[in-house]
C-alpha cells in the first residue's frame, strides 16, 4: 500500500477521535429546543437556553439570557458515554440542600434528550424533558 493512502488513512482516523466528545470529561454546552413540563403537560420552546456540563463536576442550566437557573453538583455517576455523537445515555445524581435529583442525558435515533427529575422528601418530583439540538464545546 502507498504510504501517502496509509498516512491519510490515519490522519483522518486520528481527527475522528479528536472529534469524540466525551460528557464525563469534556466541558459541554447543550442548547435546548424546547422544554416538557411532565407535571404540567406544558411546552415552552427555550431556543436560548443552554444546559452546560462540566464534565462529571457539574450541570448549569442557563436562562435565555445567560443567567444560571439552576446548578447541579454531580455526586454520583450512572454509566458512561465516552462519544455524545454517538447513541448512549448517562445518569448524574445530585444531592442540593433538601433537593435529590438525576439529569439522565440520552441520544437515542439522533435525538438528544435530558430528563430533569428533582425531588424533596414527601413531595412529589418534578419532571422536565428537554430537547437539544445540538452540542458543543466550551
Amino acid at each position: 500500500m502507498n504510504i501517502k493512502i496509509i498516512l491519510s488513512i490515519l490522519f483522518v482516523a486520528a481527527g475522528v477521535s479528536l472529534r469524540a466528545q466525551n460528557i464525563t470529561t469534556d466541558n459541554l454546552k447543550w442548547h435546548v429546543s424546547y422544554i416538557d413540563d411532565v407535571n404540567k403537560g406544558e411546552r415552552t420552546q427555550s431556543e436560548n437556553e443552554k444546559l452546560v456540563t462540566y464534565g462529571s463536576e457539574r450541570i448549569e442550566w442557563h436562562n435565555a439570557d445567560g443567567s444560571i437557573k439552576y446548578t447541579y453538583a454531580i455526586n454520583d455517576i450512572g454509566g458512561s458515554w465516552s462519544n455524545v455523537s454517538n447513541n448512549g445515555s448517562i445518569v448524574y445524581q445530585f444531592k442540593n440542600g433538601d433537593q435529590l435529583g438525576t439529569v439522565t442525558f440520552e441520544r437515542a435515533n439522533n435525538e438528544i434528550t435530558v430528563r430533569v427529575l428533582l425531588g424533596k422528601d414527601d413531595e412529589l418530583p418534578v419532571i422536565y424533558e428537554i430537547k437539544i439540538v445540538k452540542i458543543t464545546t466550551l
